[in-house]
């Protein structure tokens, strides 16, 4: 069953099985997190409860001719949207907009799942807000997105929120020690470094991820405003890797974050490998400093994630964090 599958989301599960146990279901959710920690497999296993023909309590039993069209990916109530290239696009939504014209084909419920629903662009934006303004009856609509303030809050207010937290570093660890047959030691660096995206963990090579980790790390410790270039070339290797730079941009993040937290509270520092190196950073920042650091970060992930030039967002990051 999908929701034998999904670690770590325990007040999701109970918040959806109370609903489902009561049949007080909205006709839409919004379900906010990080990618890989379960928001998309709830969202199918929700859908697939709703349809089941022979339930297990509230949830899907999970071999039940609806239950198996859902694994399969082929039951006609089922709907999925995810970007078209870089973005949802409005063909996209108006196609899902004719389907839902007409009554469920088989289930008793029709359920679309619109997955990284950050990715709509302008005009799909407001196809959905139509449809949610007036949802078709036997309609359940959920959105997936990474947080709250990347969709219009029009979208936002007519949706049932439900926060997806990172999953516990010793539960992702334990995962990869179990499947992947990594040691401790390198099990518990990629959930940290993954900041607790069990799919993020377990789709990356273990070695080469840290040793990148490794390589980014050292090279944010290192570099100082008294020598420019290395500033700008690092700023273009990064721009460069497109395909790693979200990733190299948390893991910046975790930098600032832990330099931030030796100040405040040291026991919650992150990348404990490197606590000589947090300490020595720390020195001489004050806390107000070091907010502003992390913000400086936190800006150039917004300003890329709506695509904003990244070498140029990239320089501007480097120069604010590196003052």
């Amino acid at each position: 069953m999908e929701l034998e599958s999904i670690i770590g989301q325990e007040r999701p599960i109970r918040f959806l099985t109370q609903m489902l146990r009561e049949r007080s279901i909205p006709h839409a959710f919004l379900f906010t997190g990080i990618d890989g920690i379960g928001k998309q497999k709830t969202a199918t296993a929700l859908g697939m409860a709703l349809n089941c023909l022979s339930p297990v309590g509230v949830w899907a039993c999970g071999e039940c001719a609806s239950c198996q069209k859902v694994i399969s990916g082929s039951h006609p109530d089922m709907i999925g949207v995810k970007p078209d290239g870089a973005f949802v696009k409005i063909d996209q939504v108006r196609a899902v907009s004719r389907q839902l014209r007409l009554a469920p084909l088989e289930g008793n419920w029709r359920i679309v799942i619109i997955n990284d629903a950050q990715a709509m662009n302008l005009e799909a934006s407001n196809a959905i807000l139509k449809i949610l303004e007036e949802p078709p009856k036997g309609t359940v609509i959920i959105l997936t997105a990474s947080q709250t303030t990347d969709l219009l809050p029009t979208i936002v207010s007519r949706c049932r929120q439900i926060a997806f937290r990172p999953i516990p570093y010793e539960k992702v660890a334990e995962v990869l020690v179990d499947l992947r047959g990594l040691d401790r030691q390198m099990a518990t660096t990629l959930a940290v470094s993954t900041r607790g995206s069990l799919g993020k963990a377990l789709s990356v090579d273990g070695e080469k991820w840290t040793t990148w980790r490794m390589r980014v790390l050292e090279q944010i410790a290192t570099l100082s405003i008294k020598s420019i270039q290395p500033i700008f070339s690092f700023a273009d290797a990064l721009a460069r890797d497109k395909e790693r730079l979200a990733d190299a941009l948390d893991m910046i993040m975790s930098w600032f974050r832990d330099v931030l937290m030796c100040k405040v509270s040291p026991g919650r520092i992150i990348n404990r490998d490197f606590m000589a190196k947090i300490h020595l950073a720390s020195q001489g920042r004050s806390v107000t400093e070091l907010l502003e650091k992390v913000g400086a970060v936190h800006a150039a992930q917004t300003a890329i994630s709506k695509n904003s030039n990244p070498r140029l967002a990239l320089d501007v990051m480097m120069m604010r964090v590196l003052k």
